[in-house]
């Protein structure tokens, strides 16, 4: 069905979720824009919290919910979709080791000149190959299938096994994850009274570069 199909494309199209928590110049007003990038990416990709709580004044606790967090929005489409509560925790599973697999290095900054702010530049190896040709390798697999299934099967059944067999797909492709070449990307840090933050675009020119979702 094409709403479904949407929804899987919106589940899919995992973003990071704008931390609404910034960082402070230290000593001397001197504000590390580098290390602040580095710590967001590394607590929304791997759930590191060492940096992040360091240079944000999060608590440990705090750091862990934001990350925790980050994961319920990229799950909030799989609600829509009325699986088991076994295969959504696969999923979640499944988004965190995506993640965690993520490439990347800050690789320098700048402070801008026509306001209170950073420019922060991030070499990304973007992870591919996870989505494409999904949908037909998923199609393929349910038809296998459709000779062991039983008349009486209702529409939730089905649903089931659609995102079962997604999920093992995808599963299967962790395994021999691959990476694009290195680009950089720019971001904006902008400070506020002191008060320094990633800007909305820049989680999202992040997140466009670390996974690619093409062939979804």
């Amino acid at each position: 069905k094409e709403n479904e199909k949407k929804k899987v494309k919106r589940m899919f199209a995992v973003c990071l979720t704008v931390i609404m928590v910034a960082a402070t110049a230290v000593g001397c007003g001197k504000f590390d824009a580098e290390g602040y990038v580095a710590a967001c990416l590394d607590l929304l990709t791997k759930g590191e919290t060492e940096q992040y709580t360091k240079l944000t004044g999060r608590t440990e606790e705090q750091a862990e919910q934001d990350y925790e967090n980050n994961i319920d929005a990229m799950m909030e489409a799989m609600g829509e979709l009325n699986l088991s509560e076994d295969l959504e925790n696969n999923y979640r599973t499944l988004y965190k080791n995506i993640y965690k697999s993520a490439k990347y290095t800050v690789t320098g900054s700048e402070k801008m000149t026509d306001k209170d702010g950073y420019t922060v530049t991030v070499e990304i190896e973007q992870i591919t190959g996870l989505f494409d040709g999904l949908e037909d390798e998923v199609t393929n697999r349910v038809m296998n299938e459709k000779d062991s299934l039983t008349p009486d099967i209702t529409e939730a059944e089905v649903n089931e096994l659609v995102f079962q067999i997604m999920y093992d797909v995808l599963n299967e492709r962790m395994d021999a994850i691959t990476y694009n070449e290195p680009e950089t990307v720019t971001v904006e840090v902008v400070g506020e009274d002191g008060v320094y933050s990633i800007t909305e675009e820049g989680y999202t020119i992040l997140d466009d570069a670390l996974i690619d979702t093409a062939g979804m």
